[in-house]
């Protein structure tokens, strides 16, 4: 457990002295979790940790803090202990749901704020599904003078994943019935989060766990990616590329949107029809075959 105080001290000297102008005032900083509309979700589960980095004007670490979920859930404040002679103004960088899906600065490795980053894994030459991945910044001045408490403070996360599924209807009976080992490959986005919250590094493909299903339909069930312009599915039979497509049946690309998820639905039959669906975020279409 994290003792979430920050003790940041400067020079050996402190405020306890008559002329109080120049003592900076502690203050308290919460997180506040947001969905894509801007909805507070903070007390609903869906962050299980939190990271919160703090640095100086000129990007160093002066602190780092732990969350669990429930502190996260029941909004516990982080106290902010500034020693004479403070800062005047310290960057706060807030993640959450950052944890064994995703290879992320840990905190003994950062120094400066240069230093932060949140990758994707990859196995076997394909990123690992993301974790429901939040992030948030905010830059606080700190207030002088005085014995009380400065103003707090709230850094709002929000989630940087997308979800994508993807089902293929009567897909082995357009393959001839063949049975054998079927894939999806969905390409690409770029593989890593930046200190500013940008996306950089490499693209890299995602090849999702899917199975057939009772109904005979091929499904990759929900799984998170980082966001791109739009996604371009293939569809492997024993290693062999065998359908590949990136739009609907309307000519409208398979874009990803932050916060929701796309369902990709591929009809294979004598007219093929293809189906691009964004539905809120963990919420499948339910598409409905009528013969």
């Amino acid at each position: 457990m994290v003792v979430i105080i920050l003790m940041i001290t400067g020079l050996l000297s402190s405020c306890f002295k008559e002329d109080l102008s120049d003592c900076p005032l502690p203050f308290q900083v919460t997180i506040k979790a947001l969905d894509i509309d801007l909805n507070d979700i903070t007390e609903s589960g869906e962050v299980y940790n939190a990271i919160l980095f703090a640095f100086d004007e000129n990007q160093n670490l002066v602190g780092a803090f732990e969350l669990t979920a429930d502190q996260v859930k029941s909004r516990k404040p982080i106290d902010i202990i500034l020693d004479y002679p403070g800062f005047t103004a310290l960057t706060f960088i807030a993640w959450g749901n950052v944890d064994n899906n995703l290879d992320f600065s840990q905190i003994s490795s950062v120094k400066k704020l240069v230093d932060l980053y949140v990758r994707l894994n990859v196995k076997d030459g394909y990123a690992q599904p993301s974790s429901d991945f939040f992030r948030g910044n905010l830059i606080v001045p700190v207030e002088y003078g005085g014995t009380g408490m400065g103003k707090s403070h709230v850094v709002e996360i929000k989630r940087m994943t997308s979800g994508v599924t993807i089902t293929s209807i009567n897909l082995k009976e357009w393959n001839g019935s063949k049975e054998g080992n079927y894939t999806y490959v969905v390409r690409s986005s770029m593989n890593t989060y930046d200190p500013d919250g940008k996306l950089v590094g490499e693209p890299v493909n995602y090849s999702p766990r899917a199975a057939f299903q009772q109904n005979g339909y091929f499904s990759a069930p929900i799984f998170y990616t980082f966001p791109t312009e739009k996604f371009i599915v293939d569809i492997y039979y024993n290693g062999e590329l065998i359908y590949t497509c990136d739009e609907d049946a309307d000519g409208n690309p398979f874009v990803p949107q932050v916060g929701r998820t796309l369902n990709i639905i591929i009809i294979f039959s004598s007219e093929l029809n293809i189906i691009a669906e964004v539905t809120p975020w963990n919420v499948v279409y339910q598409y409905v075959e009528y013969k």
